[in-house]
């Protein structure tokens, strides 16, 4: 008698398993067969999450004008950051190669999401426009941008 209970108690244990892996096939088997189904919607909510930090950034002189020279943010921010020069340069953000030509007193945004945690410099490569521009040789970078780890 008790050997019937607990059997009978498993199979209906068994049949709801079963019942639910079927019911969760079939929604995985619709959800991807459906031809508006939004690949994006795991990128979408991971965006929404993050932050969005803004930084402005004046540079005169080939330095940062005034402020921190160091930028922080943490791993899954959106970073922008607002450049403005005096004169005609071409940036560039090391690790996650972004690179933004930039004109004088006209601001560029530098934009990206902090995937990658670490230290990364944002070096002039370039001052100056057309015929009169020179290559940015030696010397520290701009800034420095530090993501930090969730």
């Amino acid at each position: 008698m008790l050997a019937t209970k607990i059997y009978l108690r498993i199979t209906v244990l068994w049949s709801c398993v079963s019942i639910g892996a079927v019911i969760l096939f079939g929604l995985l088997t619709l959800a991807l067969s459906n031809s508006s189904f939004d690949a994006s919607l795991g990128a979408s909510a991971y965006a929404q999450n993050s932050q969005v930090r803004q930084f402005a950034v004046a540079i005169q002189k080939r330095k940062v004008a005034a402020g921190a020279d160091v930028i922080r943010v943490t791993q899954g921010d959106s970073v922008q950051i607002v450049l403005t020069v005096d004169e005609a340069a071409e940036v560039h953000l090391h690790g996650y190669d972004v690179s933004l030509s930039l004109q004088p007193n006209v601001p560029g945004k530098v934009e990206f999401n902090a995937k990658i945690a670490g230290r990364f410099p944002l070096e002039a490569h370039r001052y100056g426009a057309g015929e009169q521009a020179s290559p940015h040789r030696g010397g520290r970078p701009l800034l420095y941008v530090e993501v930090q780890p969730r």
